[in-house]
């Protein structure tokens, strides 16, 4: 079944210009990310940054814009939203909690 939300039978009446700012609107809503995780996310989320702060567990945490850090969690700070982190390189890293897009483990 084709979605295009009545669109498609009206093109052929358009301007150019029109059907081009369609097509950008179409492309847009189809990149949109979810804007916050559900709680039950958020919940994993927490466990795994808690597990990998005691036992010393590598993560890999993306956050907005591609940015991914994987290393050891050397602090994490709920009050202030943010997770500190050593890099596999030795490099530090500090993610905003309200950047996070996803946690994973290693190994």
């Amino acid at each position: 079944m084709i979605r295009d939300r009545g669109n498609i039978k009206w093109t052929a009446m358009m301007l150019p210009e029109h059907l081009r700012l369609l097509r950008e609107w179409q492309e847009e809503e189809g990149r949109r990310e979810p804007l916050e995780p559900d709680p039950q996310q958020m919940e994993e989320w927490d466990r795994m940054l808690h597990e990998a702060l005691e036992y010393g567990k590598p993560l890999s945490v993306s956050s907005r814009g591609e940015r991914c850090c994987t290393g050891a969690v050397h602090h994490f700070d709920p009050a202030s939203g943010t997770i500190r982190m050593v890099g596999v390189d030795g490099e530090p890293a500090v993610i905003r909690t309200s950047d996070v897009t996803g946690i994973s483990t290693i190994g």
